[in-house]
């Protein structure tokens, strides 16, 4: 399992056209990528689960990925986050 935490701007949140991005961005992937917001667990294939992580209002999130292609998930995910958040 490996793991990295981004931090988000105050105006970025989960809503439907970054969920369903990210959510592309994970699908091909056989590793699960979960993101952590405080006490929330959302899997990164599922655009319901993303949006209701709702608004981190600044906060940082943690990305967990576990599989035989965890380098390669956690950095596609990370980097629609990064895209769609324009970290």
């Amino acid at each position: 399992m490996i793991s990295k935490t981004i931090a988000l701007h105050a105006d970025d949140f989960f809503h439907a056209r970054p969920a369903a991005k990210i959510a592309a961005a994970a699908k091909p992937f056989v590793s699960v990528i979960m993101i952590v917001q405080g006490t929330s667990v959302a899997d990164s294939k599922d655009s319901l689960s993303l949006m209701r992580l709702g608004h981190p209002d600044g906060a940082s999130i943690d990305l967990m990925a576990d599989g035989p292609d965890e380098q390669a998930a956690l950095e596609a995910v990370s980097n629609a986050i990064q895209n769609e958040f324009s970290l």
